[in-house]
């Protein structure tokens, strides 16, 4: 490790981020004031100066706290490998929008084909599913540098930051709109209202039938449309019974809310109108046998397995959305049934 002067130090030209968040890097500069830059960053000699490998957020963030040199590791990358570990280091960390990872996975197919010349061989290289690099590289190539600008990465819980909007919901108003001042005039809407994907879906269908209506018409209607919950088929009898009072889901649409009227549905059509009588959070391993009693008649071991079977395991630290309702009315199920 080494004590490099900072103006010998560039920029990484390679760099998949498209964009910085300032406040990310105040942060940073703030703890380098404090304490120093704790971590080295990594570089490479290019010429007569030195190039970012890993790290430029700590870079950027010491050359904003004044620091005249930096603690840094001096390492030989090729370009070749220098765009896969950006990609996996930030892949990894999840900090990189679909959009910058396809960009990344573009420039290693178009200038390294003998070493990727497939989306499947770039998988199988980079340990990333071909589905997924795949609609990394969808986004880059479909979504317009207009509409580029308005895409984030979600935080932890799955939230973009105020007016932006992620990647995947971007590619759906992509691919289905094909106007591009209408998509625009959507995207706009959805970073502002933050609407959910599923409605995403809807409102770009509805597109899609209806030329003649504005897209704040659109998405008018759709917000004024009950939310839905899918159920089992074998929850149909139970809800409809009133055996089945209480559904737990891991995340929740914002319209599902006390007193609010939610469409039970299988996929389609709807089988019931149901009131939301009370939203609660709860940890699974403080679910007791009256929980499991609301959930469609089980006794508390066999919701466990019903849950396990829905979701993979059963995690008692895990809270999950409870949500207890009563029928409001039931629709007519006789092609269903």
């Amino acid at each position: 490790m080494s004590e490099i002067d900072l103006r010998r130090i560039k920029p990484n030209r390679l760099n998949p981020r498209s964009s910085f968040d300032k406040e990310k890097i105040d942060e940073i500069s703030k703890s380098i004031k404090k304490f120093g830059l704790l971590e080295p960053i990594i570089i490479r000699k290019k010429n007569d100066y030195y190039e970012v490998v890993v790290g430029e957020r700590r870079y950027r963030a010491a050359k904003q706290a004044g620091l005249d040199k930096i603690p840094a590791i001096i390492k030989q990358f090729s370009d070749k490998e220098v765009i896969e570990l950006n990609l996996i280091e930030n892949i990894e960390r999840e900090d990189l929008t679909d959009i910058e990872k396809g960009k990344c996975c573009t420039k290693l197919m178009e200038d390294y084909s003998t070493d990727y010349p497939t989306i499947f061989s770039m998988g199988e290289k980079l340990g990333f599913g071909t589905t997924t690099i795949h609609r990394w590289i969808s986004a880059f190539r479909e979504i317009s540098p207009e509409i580029q600008k308005y895409v984030a990465t979600a935080d932890e819980r799955g939230r973009t930051p105020i007016g932006k909007i992620a990647s995947r919901e971007a590619l759906i108003i992509a691919k289905t709109v094909k106007e591009p001042s209408k998509q625009l005039e959507l995207v706009k809407e959805v970073a502002e209202k933050k609407i959910t994907r599923d409605d995403v879906i809807k409102i770009t269908k509805k597109v899609q039938q209806d030329k003649n209506k504005s897209i704040k018409e659109l998405v008018e209607e759709v917000e004024q449309e009950p939310a839905e919950l899918i159920f089992r088929l074998s929850h149909m009898k139970p809800i409809l019974d009133g055996i089945k009072i209480q559904t737990s889901r891991k995340s929740l649409d914002p319209k599902i809310r006390e007193g609010a009227i939610i469409r039970a549905n299988l996929w389609q059509p709807a089988f019931a109108d149901l009131i939301v009588k009370k939203i609660e959070k709860k940890k699974l391993g403080d679910f007791t046998e009256e929980d499991a009693k609301r959930e469609g008649g089980y006794t508390l071991e066999e919701f466990k397995e019903v849950w396990k079977n829905l979701h993979g395991n059963w995690d008692p630290n895990e809270t999950v959305n409870t949500i207890i309702f009563k029928i409001k009315k039931k629709k007519n199920i006789e092609m269903i049934v």
